[in-house]
């Protein structure tokens, strides 16, 4: 039999295997052109060849990922079932393992594909006030009760299912109550989702208030009556006993348009570090300014912040309130 027949071959099986892997092949007889070959070791070399094919060769089952082993063959990671990644690990090989949806996200996996997507409603037309995503349940714990000097008649904070209520069983004509933690220092950013229930005509305001523990005075935002049609943002100015006694000013706007206090209305009060920004939404996602007033305008310390409710002056003062706290959350900025 020709030589060429047993060399040509070998060279080609080799080239083969190179182009397979980077591992080197070791033959145990060098065939060299001219020389007498003999069955035995080109059949040697044919073997060589093969078990450096045979270990170069895809490992596991059908469809398996194949990993580098190391010693210049393959290991396999296992097949992958809908929507599993390889996820790496330092120092070890990578593992086959599903994304984990967290907090408001929902993960679908499907055959070659994976649908990530947020669980609560969107803004924009016919969202969800609620948008439980954002909801952030307050502590009632966390608060402490400041009223005016003549208070609101069994003012109190308490617990519910849903968050905490301030609440009173007669709203004293002059009075207010207020559910206050101590601020931030720095910038900060309060978001509240509340509703109210009880007489708002003509200036009883639910609202986001901050106190100056130092100066006895209080700024108070929020949404609430005027007269018996319209409904009004409001932002207003106290001041005496521990600031929340007397109305020394507002700014009011108007517009038949304005939600209801008896809705669930989301507020976020915003210090920027000069201003105070509030603004209003009503789906806990897209939020509109109504106000930016100078933070040193009417107060000097921002020192507690929380829910009020004030009646300045109303009447209907045998009426019982109530202000739900559905979400509370600051966070510095």
């Amino acid at each position: 039999m020709p030589k060429s027949e047993y060399v040509i071959p070998v060279g080609f099986l080799l080239a083969l295997y190179a182009g397979a892997a980077h591992a080197a092949c070791t033959v145990p007889n060098q065939i060299v052109n001219g020389g007498v070959v003999d069955s035995a070791p080109v059949m040697g070399d044919f073997n060589a060849v093969a078990t450096c094919l045979n270990g170069s060769s895809p490992a596991g089952a059908q469809n398996s990922i194949q990993l580098d082993n190391g010693s210049g063959g393959f290991a396999a990671a296992p097949p992958l079932t809908d929507g599993q990644l390889l996820i790496g690990t330092s120092g070890s090989a990578p593992s086959a393992a599903n994304l984990t949806a967290g907090t408001g996200i929902a993960v679908t996996n499907s055959p070659g594909s994976i649908s990530i997507a947020t669980t609560g409603v969107l803004g924009g037309g016919g969202a969800d006030w609620l948008n439980g995503t954002a909801v952030v349940k307050p502590v009632v714990s966390n608060f402490t009760l400041q009223t005016s000097t003549t208070p609101p008649t069994s003012a109190g904070i308490a617990g519910t299912n849903r968050g905490m209520v301030l609440s009173t069983t007669a709203a004293v004509n002059g009075s207010a109550m207020m559910a206050e933690m101590n601020a931030p220092s720095g910038h900060w950013q309060a978001t509240m989702l509340a509703v109210y229930t009880g007489g708002l005509s003509p200036y009883s305001m639910p609202s986001i208030a901050v106190r100056d523990s130092v100066n006895n005075k209080a700024v108070e935002f929020g949404v609430t009556a005027f007269g018996s049609y319209d409904y009004r943002f409001d932002y207003l100015i106290t001041s005496g006993g521990v600031g929340l006694d007397s109305r020394v000013n507002d700014i009011m706007s108007q517009d038949v348009g304005f939600p209801q206090p008896a809705q669930p209305i989301w507020q976020r009060l915003t210090y920027d570090g000069t201003n105070f920004i509030w603004s209003f939404s009503r789906d806990g996602e897209f939020f509109i300014p109504a106000y930016s007033v100078s933070a040193t305008a009417a107060i000097t310390n921002l020192s507690t912040i929380g829910p009020a409710v004030l009646f300045q002056p109303t009447i209907n003062q045998t009426w019982s309130a109530s202000f739900q706290i559905l979400s509370w959350n600051v966070i510095s900025l």
